[in-house]
């Protein structure tokens, strides 16, 4: 079931986090630990600023097993679904909800995002387009939008 973030969630979603970049993102240790502080930083700068935009969450039984950022209603910061729970539909269903969240509110008519190199076929096929040639960063940083 998706549902709002709160406040409350902030320590199980940087677990979260945690847990896929180290099974699904990171390619050794290093990028691992620089990649989970990076996004943590970022999810802390996230809550405190009170940032508009959708901020979903994905719960089974009472646990997050994935969750979505888009900042501005344009902005795609945060994808992430537990390894485990990855090929099931969740993350799927996130951007979804996101983009008919952010349909009319974009200011920019479109989502933007910068993907990992192993999420660049999900957003493919979820009718994202890349935008130009990814940058060289830990996990991969490759440009995409989805025009309105």
């Amino acid at each position: 079931m998706i549902s709002p973030i709160e406040a409350a969630d902030f320590d199980e979603l940087s677990s979260l986090v945690d847990v896929t970049v180290r099974e699904s993102v990171a390619d050794n240790a290093e990028d691992a630990k620089f990649l989970i502080e990076d996004i943590v930083r970022s999810l802390t700068k996230w809550q405190t600023s009170g940032s508009e935009g959708f901020h979903g969450k994905y719960s089974i039984d009472g646990g997050v097993t994935g969750f979505i950022i888009v900042k501005e209603y344009w902005n795609l910061s945060h994808l992430f679904v537990l390894p485990g729970h990855q090929g099931r539909g969740i993350g799927r269903q996130l951007v979804q909800e996101a983009v008919n969240a952010c349909r009319d509110q974009s200011p920019r008519g479109k989502i933007q995002l910068n993907s990992s190199t192993n999420a660049a076929g999900f957003y493919a096929a979820m009718g994202f387009t890349p935008t130009g040639p990814g940058i060289e960063r830990a996990g991969g940083c490759i440009p995409y939008e989805y025009r309105f």
